[in-house]
């Protein structure tokens, strides 16, 4: 199984069909590169994706949680080994 680096930026927004970025640090663009060991780019992007929508928004309520995603830009995938 080949090991994937995924060049990934993600933020905390509010609403649905018009995303907004909220105050704080949660709403600026975070970038991080993750590592995956996958079978294509495909599988590793997807495992990206899944990982950090999956995080909790944290100072927030759960009432509150529950109106806030995450936007997510996957900017580079790459083949390491």
């Amino acid at each position: 199984m080949p090991l994937f680096e995924v060049e990934i930026q993600n933020r905390v927004v509010k609403g649905k069909f018009k995303p907004k970025r909220i105050k704080g640090t949660q709403g600026n663009w975070y970038l991080e590169k993750l590592y995956y060991l996958a079978d294509s780019e495909d599988e590793a992007k997807e495992s990206a994706t899944n990982d950090v929508k999956g995080r909790r928004k944290s100072g927030f309520s759960f009432s509150r949680d529950k109106k806030l995603t995450r936007e997510i830009e996957i900017l580079n995938i790459r083949r390491i080994a």
